[in-house]
């Protein structure tokens, strides 16, 4: 059995403050609430679309004294894309009440007493099951500048297994993975395109997806199916990744892509050639961007 935390709940004895300080500090807002009809309690879920844990707030009609909600020995911890402008915010709201420069971390203190760790978004911090897809659509990008820090192989292996679980046309899965670590062979990858694929040459792994059209009439659409799996994996790992489209592209050279990629990784003849996802390490944390409320126009009712 796998057991899924969901929310944890914190009691309050100023519900507005409270709601006003999660709002303010952490971009959480409210959910939905509960209670009975005589208003003597009142239970908020709070949440935003960076995870799916919410906090419960629980408030008591009378209570006066203070609650005890772990204080400092039991601490909340979130994670923010930019800590200098979570550090800024948190500081003009006067609730740091810990820092430790050292860790690269620093707590907050809430209306009611309890701590919440403030870290930095990485990707030890990342992996998880249930991610919230529409959140982790909000904040992918194409990540064309690399750390140069390796990918821990536990979060390639995500990727990979990303790729292996997508979707088939009949379930004929025409596609392979060509997983690439060499640095010279990744040097060498960067000059498959003329353009576009000099990120490799910093990457610290490309995976090469390559199908056999005879398997499978839909190969290109199961292989960009299969992309589109690791690409979005990887973003919501923490591991920066972008798209390197090979299938009618040119080398550098003069030669296709599809035969230079083939030549230098040995392909076989019967297998073409559709991209590469180059992946390191993000130098910064990428930025959720907003939801462009104008792509709802593309979207038609019965008829275009």
């Amino acid at each position: 059995m796998n057991g899924k935390a969901i929310h944890r709940c914190l009691h309050v004895l100023d519900l507005d403050r409270s709601l006003d300080f999660y709002e303010r500090a952490l971009g959480m807002t409210e959910i939905r609430r509960m209670g009975p009809e005589d208003g003597s309690w009142t239970n908020v879920f709070i949440g935003n679309d960076a995870s799916g844990f919410q906090l419960e707030l629980t408030w008591n009609r009378g209570r006066t004294e203070p609650y005890d909600n772990g204080g400092r020995d039991s601490h909340l911890a979130f994670t923010v894309p930019d800590l200098d402008a979570a550090h800024a915010i948190h500081e003009q709201m006067g609730c740091i009440c810990h820092e430790n420069a050292k860790m690269g971390l620093y707590f907050i203190e809430d209306p009611d007493g309890c701590w919440l760790e403030i870290l930095p978004r990485k990707a030890e911090f990342a992996p998880q099951g249930g991610v919230d897809v529409l959140a982790a659509l909000d904040e992918r990008r194409s990540v064309r500048h690399y750390s140069g820090k390796p990918i821990p192989s536990e979060l390639l292996e995500r990727i990979i297994r990303a790729g292996l679980c997508s979707a088939s046309g009949r379930g004929r899965r025409p596609w392979e993975l060509i997983v690439v670590r060499d640095r010279e062979t990744l040097e060498k990858l960067a000059t498959c395109r003329e353009a576009g694929a000099a990120m490799l040459a910093d990457a610290d792994a490309a995976i090469v997806v390559v199908a056999d059209p005879e398997v499978s009439d839909t190969w290109i659409e199961d292989c960009a199916i299969v992309m589109a799996n690791m690409h979005l994996e990887a973003s919501a790992s923490g591991v920066g990744s972008c798209w390197i489209q090979g299938r009618m592209r040119q080398a550098a050279d003069g030669r296709s892509t599809g035969d230079f990629v083939a030549e230098l990784l040995e392909i076989p003849k019967a297998y073409e050639l559709e991209s590469i996802l180059s992946l390191g390490m993000p130098q910064e944390a990428a930025v959720t961007r907003e939801f462009d409320e104008g792509l709802r126009a593309k979207v038609h009712a019965e008829r275009f």
